[in-house]
């Protein structure tokens, strides 16, 4: 947009020469959404001194051990109509038949962690609660949100931030998908202890309702939890591959990634992306740059 190509509008408002008016530049941004569901555990080496020692030095010396062991190892994705009405499995029969095969995306990721998932530190609250204490977490994701907002233009100046609406739940669906997201986290665990994993206790919600199973919070309360942790990750689709005059969502790029309307230029991103993935950008971005890397090649 700097440079002069984005919404007519928002260029001459900021007196920015128009090179060519692409009302698609920034307008469908679609960030992943994430909240996290931690629960307290028996298992804890954070404070056993020999423990990290011995842990350390396998870790340099060996490459094994708990260090060497990522973050996240595994990841449920789900479709949130296939998730039971009190989220103790899934529908078979949703899950496999289908006349619209778009319906069988997944719009849930479900990514256990053996840490919290948690970043406000900064509030006395979450302090008291995680300052010494043994936890994992499953971050419940919205890996196919409705809503979408938009990038703009906050003034000329290239060193000035541009001003992101991320419209975070400005869609309710996505407070449908949250809530079922939650249950289903919160059912896994109730598993996971009347299994024998070490889990004490949920230290998700409120104090007074920590004790409560699946069934017994409240869609007020997981909506008011879904607004409090919500955070976004993973962001694309504001130059997105289209149609120029798509109804809908006017394209940026075409499928040689060429910017229309002007020679020589190129978007190669996570931003092209029509439609964003359900799962991680990481992988996909690399393979937008392997297509975008043949296609000049093929020019040569």
């Amino acid at each position: 947009m700097l440079s002069g190509i984005g919404p007519r509008k928002s260029l001459v408002e900021y007196g920015i020469k128009v090179v060519h008016g692409l009302p698609g530049v920034g307008s469908t941004l679609y960030p992943i959404r994430l909240g996290d569901i931690s629960s307290r555990i028996t298992n804890f080496h954070g404070n056993q001194p020999l423990k990290i020692a011995r842990e350390l030095f396998e870790y340099i010396f060996l490459r094994i051990g708990l260090l060497s062991i990522p973050v996240q190892t595994l990841a449920l994705y789900v479709r949130s109509r296939m998730i039971k009405e009190d989220s103790t499995g899934l529908i078979k029969e949703a899950s496999t038949k289908s006349p619209d095969p778009q319906s069988l995306i997944p719009d849930i990721e479900l990514m256990p962690l053996s840490t919290s998932g948690m970043d406000n530190f900064d509030e006395p609250e979450f302090i008291n609660i995680f300052s010494k204490t043994p936890i994992i977490c499953v971050l419940a994701t919205i890996i196919q949100p409705k809503s979408s907002r938009t990038v703009r233009l906050a003034s000329s100046n290239p060193h000035d931030k541009p001003k992101v609406d991320f419209g975070i739940l400005s869609d309710p669906s996505d407070y449908i998908i949250a809530r079922s997201a939650i249950r289903l986290t919160l059912s896994i665990t109730d598993k996971m202890k009347a299994s024998g994993f070490p889990l004490l206790r949920n230290i998700t919600f409120p104090v007074e309702r920590q004790e409560l199973d699946v069934k017994s919070n409240t869609t007020e309360e997981m909506d008011k939890f879904t607004r409090r942790r919500i955070r976004t990750f993973h962001y694309a689709s504001t130059c997105k591959m289209a149609p120029e005059h798509d109804s809908k969502a006017p394209g940026v790029v075409d499928d040689e990634l060429k910017v229309y309307g002007v020679k020589s230029l190129r978007v190669c991103g996570t931003s092209i992306f029509p439609q964003i993935v359900s799962g991680h950008l990481q992988a996909p971005a690399v393979m937008v740059a392997e297509k975008c890397a043949d296609l000049f090649k093929n020019e040569l």
